[in-house]
């Protein structure tokens, strides 16, 4: 018998242990349709405190934030009225959430007593009817699935307007989109409505109920009303929208104000390039800035004009650095620059010595703006800033008014993939800049080659975004400012490019930089015999090689001079002085094409070592727990 009791009073204290554990004894709503479709509400939350998670009050999170069926933005109202603790007024705070608000009841610095607490929150909140073809119908979450406690029972009393007759109703419980129905209706007649649960709900458990009556006696939103709040709800997309037309629009009054080039004169052949215009000049000046084949220009020029020697190297070429002869050809300010830079004695272009080759490009980038920004061309990039200020503000002013941490995840997964696509960007225009100024099919080919080693970045680029952004799902609004994104970087881009203009003085200067190029280009001689030519030598190949070099256009330089090289090379005639190496031997003989392959192979060998290396129906068979508005959670602290 003492066996019997003893066991019995083990049982006993287990049970009562058990018992005090913290959880919610009771979570009780009484929830008031008023006629203007406002909810009062007021929660009715019993719980037992051990201080383990309840240590201070509790906390109660109120979602306001939802997608509707078309995944457009819906923001509720919610106004906290009231908190009691034990039906005393209670200290509460309010919190931002991602998706709502949180009241964080009780005091930091008051720790609460241990054993069974009564809370009671009152609220208000709108726009939580669902008006629907024939009914209005409230489908309201009453605990919500966010909870860390338990939940021994839960109960629900819906007031609707005087005169409403419940036409239809349902009962869920369970996690998140189940569909069980562990609860009960007790109460369906008249304007009330009333359930309660019938099993303890566990953590992150919830029970949902819907109840739906007549129209008429609770007043709709008006049109103005709901544009109203479709814009206030969509403010983000508002201002995107906003922000890439008011950009489009800034660009486009700056293109016509600053970006348009002066009138283009008539073209016709000239015979030497623009007076004290160097290669490097001539490449810069039409490209708006430097790039390495204009370096591998200025080298050849600096060549041409005795102050250095070419040769071949091990996978490259070598500079060796001359002194000047008695009947050098003055240098240009650029060219002088780039020459004082380069070292004394040979320097070969390889990794090994990129600081040496950085500082010698450096020198020539550094002195050519100098020489023709602002007097031969206008970048305009105070214009072209103002721009872009306005494109980063757009999306800025439209990442922050979007729903929660949305707009900054995709802030951050728009700006990585920016930075990212600009340079596979620049690095694949770049190469299909070199493919296509390769000449023969089978180079083409080639060149295309290294086009495929940008497969896995673009893969990259791909998929890492969309990684990120799968983790807060592709909302309508994520998309929208993916879009802006894509469009005001585009617009950027473009009026980058177009903002640059020519000064009156640098179009013509252009137009003769034109008519030069296309005496190096025309290989029709018929059509500049009129103009009576300078007669072809081997000597005036060499002077104005580094000119087609600068301007895109060797190869048909070559083809202009390879009968003539060809006959001077069977005569005995010997090479350059400023080169060493097969590719001259092999143009004689009719074998290559010098200019081509000296140009391209320079270019590679100089780039290389320049830098170190609601809105859904809950009765109608698509209810589910955690459905309809209301919901949220809690835990205590």
């Amino acid at each position: 018998m003492r066996r019997l009791l003893a066991a019995l009073l083990i049982l006993l204290g287990l049970s009562l242990a058990a018992r005090a554990e913290e959880r919610i004894t009771h979570f009780v709503s009484d929830v008031t349709v008023n006629a203007d479709a406002s909810l009062s509400v007021t929660e009715t939350i019993g719980v037992i405190a051990e201080g383990n998670e309840i240590k201070r009050g509790i906390l109660r999170d109120f979602p306001t934030t939802y997608q509707d069926g078309h995944g457009q933005r819906v923001v509720v109202g919610f106004d906290v009225t009231d908190v009691t603790r034990d039906g005393v007024r209670e200290p509460y705070a309010l919190e931002p959430l991602d998706n709502g608000t949180r009241i964080r009841v009780g005091s930091r610095d008051v720790f609460l007593r241990e054993g069974a607490h009564v809370y009671r929150i009152s609220y208000r909140t709108t726009r939580q009817i669902g008006f629907f073809n024939g009914y209005n119908e409230l489908y309201w979450n009453v605990t919500g699935n966010g909870w860390t406690l338990p939940i021994d029972r839960a109960r629900v009393a819906i007031r609707l307007p005087q005169g409403a007759k419940i036409s239809r109703q349902a009962v869920f419980t369970g996690a998140e989109g189940e569909k069980e129905s562990d609860a009960r209706v007790t109460r369906a007649e008249g304007n009330v409505f009333a359930a309660e649960t019938t099993r303890m709900l566990m953590p992150r458990e919830g029970f949902t109920v819907a109840v739906g009556w007549q129209k008429g006696l609770v007043t709709p939103p008006s049109r103005s009303d709901s544009l109203r709040w479709w814009i206030s709800d969509n403010a983000g997309l508002f201002a995107l929208a906003l922000g890439v037309l008011a950009s489009a629009a800034y660009f486009l009054f700056a293109w016509s104000k600053v970006g348009r080039d002066p009138p283009a004169g008539t073209i016709i052949p000239l015979f030497m390039p623009p007076r004290g215009l160097s290669p490097a000049a001539v490449r810069y000046v039409t490209q708006y800035g430097p790039d390495e084949r204009g370096f591998a220009a200025a080298i050849v020029g600096l060549a041409v004009k005795g102050r250095l020697r070419i040769s071949d190297a091990a996978g490259g070429f070598m500079v060796s650095k001359l002194d000047a002869p008695k009947t050098a050809a003055v240098l240009t300010r650029a060219e002088q620059a780039l020459y004082d830079a380069l070292p004394e004695g040979n320097l070969e272009l390889k990794q090994a010595n990129h600081a040496r080759v950085r500082a010698a490009k450096q020198a020539l980038e550094t002195s050519l703006p100098l020489e023709y920004d602002g007097v031969i061309f206008l970048r305009n990039l105070g214009w072209f800033t103002v721009g872009l200020a306005l494109s980063v503000a757009a999306l800025v002013m439209g990442a922050l008014l979007l729903p929660g941490a949305e707009g900054v995840t995709a802030l951050f997964a728009v700006g990585w993939a920016g930075v990212w696509w600009g340079v596979i960007v620049s690095v694949g225009w770049a190469s299909l800049k070199g493919v296509i100024r390769q000449r023969g099919l089978w180079r083409k080919i080639s060149s295309l080659f290294g086009l495929v080693f940008l497969i896995p970045f673009i893969g990259a680029g791909v998929i890492a975004p969309a990684m990120i952004l799968a983790q807060g799902g592709f909302s309508p609004a994520l998309v929208t400012l993916i879009a802006a994104a894509v469009l005001l970087g585009l617009l950027n881009v473009i009026f980058y490019q177009l903002l640059r203009a020519p000064t009156e003085m640098g179009q013509k200067l252009l137009d003769q930089i034109a008519g030069f190029r296309l005496y190096l280009s025309t290989a029709e001689e018929e059509r500049l015999k009129v103009l009576h030519p300078p007669e072809k030598t081997p000597e005036l190949f060499e002077r104005y090689l580094p000119y087609a070099l600068a301007l895109d256009c060797e190869n048909e330089w070559n083809a202009k001079f390879a009968a003539v090289l060809a006959a001077a090379a069977a005569a005995g005639a010997a090479g350059p002085a400023w080169y060493a190496g097969h590719g001259w031997t092999d143009f004689g003989r009719g074998g290559g094409d010098f200019g081509e392959g000296l140009g391209r192979s320079l270019a590679t060998s100089a780039a290389a070592p320049s830098s170190a290396p609601g809105r859904m129906s809950g009765t109608g068979g698509g209810g589910h727990s955690g459905g309809g508005g209301g919901g949220g959670g809690g835990s205590g602290w």
